[in-house]
């Protein structure tokens, strides 16, 4: 019996030791392999945002010249048309027969004074009523050109490029000389009509440059004017001359460079390095042990190259983690290594 109660310890404590075995191995520190980035040192000029519409220089009211019985409107609202397209006819019968009555009086009175004119050539005229005949003729010359402009006013024509606003007229309605038909939108030079506080405004003179960003694509702006007394919400208004053809009532995201002493001076780190916590940016910085360590930051949004500017929290010495960090905890172990040839991009 003594005999076989020491085997049954013996046996338990090879059991112990052989757990106590697997355990110490399971405990082995996990070391993962990161990729880092130096903070870059920068300085340019700060851009502020402000909300802009996009508006036009005037609208152009299209009017016939003569009054008559609308025959055709040929477009219609939102479109957009060209100088010199045909927009709208009236029913031109009338003005045609008033042309071809002062068409056969001309002619008749042409072929007359031609036979006066060879009778004053052979003295049996005299040149007092050869220049009666002449003189009769150029009135009807006029009253021809006359008749003939009134039937060409019957064509209505967009006299610059722009955006039809609205038809206020439709086909066999009557109209007066000069009552608008068509109200075009000029889109020949659009402006941009933006906000901005005082702060903003007296740096005026200062700016570098200014745009609007509208689907992606980046529109130049020029400033043609700023009125020096603020409105109701102490903003003041400025004008901007667009370069591109843009809507007439959008409403843009402008950017304003500003220039002098108003800059931003900070740390670029690619934006994929930044992971938040609680609504609060972070970067894992690589310290001392090759452990990493949580650092809060404090962002001022991105530079014009795409990378993040940070403000505060980093050093320009500090090795931060610039992929995966979604995988790291405080204090894991990491190993550094370098980058890749077929890393193309810096995507890792």
């Amino acid at each position: 019996m003594k005999v076989f109660k020491l085997l049954i310890l013996t046996l338990a404590a090879g059991m112990l030791t052989g757990c106590g075995s697997n355990e110490k191995g399971n405990n082995e520190e996990k070391v993962l392999n990161v990729m880092t980035v130096k903070p870059l040192n920068r300085k340019e000029a700060a851009i502020k945002n402000f909300s802009g519409v996009v508006k036009e220089n005037s609208t152009v009211s299209l009017s016939f010249r003569v009054a008559g019985q609308i025959e055709r409107v040929l477009v219609k609202e939102g479109a957009y048309v060209h100088k010199g397209q045909l927009v709208a006819t009236l029913d031109k019968k009338d003005y045609q027969l008033a042309v071809d009555a002062a068409q056969t009086k001309y002619d008749q009175l042409k072929d007359e004074v031609e036979r006066m004119r060879k009778l004053h050539n052979a003295d049996n005229l005299s040149g007092n009523d050869f220049e009666k005949a002449e003189s009769g003729l150029e009135q009807l010359r006029i009253n021809l050109q006359n008749t003939k402009n009134q039937l060409s006013y019957t064509q209505l024509t967009a006299p610059v490029d722009g955006t039809v606003q609205k038809v206020n007229f439709d086909p066999s309605e009557m109209v007066s000389a000069g009552l608008p038909v068509i109200d075009l939108v000029d889109t020949r030079s659009l402006e941009v009509e933006v906000n901005i506080p005082y702060e903003i405004y007296r740096m005026l003179d200062n700016y570098t440059g200014a745009y609007c960003i509208v689907a992606g694509t980046r529109y130049e702006l020029h400033k043609k004017s700023a009125l020096a007394k603020a409105d109701a919400n102490q903003l003041f208004t400025v004008k901007y001359a667009i370069d591109g053809k843009l809507n007439a009532g959008v409403n843009v995201n402008v950017y304003i460079e500003l220039g002098g002493t108003e800059t931003v001076s900070g740390l670029s780190i690619p934006p994929h390095a930044i992971f938040e916590d609680g609504d609060k940016p972070y970067v894992w910085v690589v310290e001392q042990g090759d452990v990493v360590k949580r650092h809060a930051v404090v962002l001022s949004g991105v530079d014009s190259e795409g990378m993040a500017v940070v403000t505060d929290g980093l050093s320009p010495d500090d090795n931060v983690v610039k992929a995966g960090v979604k995988a790291l905890h405080e204090g894991d172990k990491v190993r550094i290594v370098t980058q890749q040839k077929t890393n193309v991009g810096d995507l890792l």
